[in-house]
């Protein structure tokens, strides 16, 4: 595989996933539910739909098969989460939250968990 196929292949959709989250935290106001629990359920599950996602993407570009590369996972997504949610400061209407970042650790660990059942 030629370099750029092995780029668009591995690296670049780690870098559109990334670009989503980042659009998503730079929004002023988010879809909610009509009820307080609801939009709580929506809102974690989302944070940790995403951030499994980005997990697997992640680890993915740096080798699957290579449990090494599953703690480099781990780090680089949690310094883009928390690097989100200082995002967040700087957007009205939204503050950052470090229990986002735990949501977002829970998403990570719950494809960590099913990558490892797999190799």
């Amino acid at each position: 595989m030629n370099k750029l196929k092995h780029f668009l292949y591995f690296y670049a959709p780690v870098i559109l996933w990334a670009s989503l989250i980042f659009y998503l935290s730079s929004l002023s106001t988010l879809p909610s539910a009509q009820k307080i629990w609801w939009d709580f359920i929506f809102k974690k599950s989302a944070h940790m739909f995403v951030y499994a996602v980005l997990y697997f993407l992640v680890v993915r570009a740096l080798k699957l098969k290579s449990t090494k590369y599953y703690k480099w996972g781990y780090l680089i997504c949690i310094l883009y989460s928390i690097s989100d949610e200082f995002h967040q400061s700087f957007t009205p209407g939204r503050s950052p939250m470090v229990t986002d970042v735990g949501f977002d650790i829970i998403g990570m660990t719950i494809t960590y968990l099913r990558l490892k059942k797999l190799i």
